[in-house]
């Protein structure tokens, strides 16, 4: 194979983690897709009632604290796959009560 053949498949999710703090509101992070996935993408995560992802790419967080992950895979043989982190955390004195 010659170096003008090489093919080099390049994709990833960003951003990366995404922390923040819980709120009543409904929240929701877009995800941004780089390079050139297979397929069309597929997500999965570790706990839906922290986080989710939409028909649209969108995080959806959760009304419930904690951390969770977002696999995203780049086709349905779900042999490549990138990692999103997720954290909600609770907000003390902002409105929400302190601590017991």
């Amino acid at each position: 194979m010659e170096f003008g053949e090489m093919y080099f498949r390049y994709w990833d999710v960003f951003p990366k983690k995404i922390r923040v703090t819980r709120s009543w509101w409904s929240m929701s992070v877009p995800l941004s897709i780089r390079g050139m996935p297979r397929g069309e993408l597929q997500y999965e995560t570790t706990d839906s009632s922290i986080a989710w992802v939409d028909w649209e790419g969108r995080v959806r967080l959760g009304w419930r604290t904690g951390a969770t992950i977002i696999m995203v895979y780049d086709s349905p043989s779900r042999d490549s796959v990138r990692y999103v982190e997720i954290e909600v955390i609770e907000e003390y004195g902002g409105g929400y009560g302190e601590p017991s």
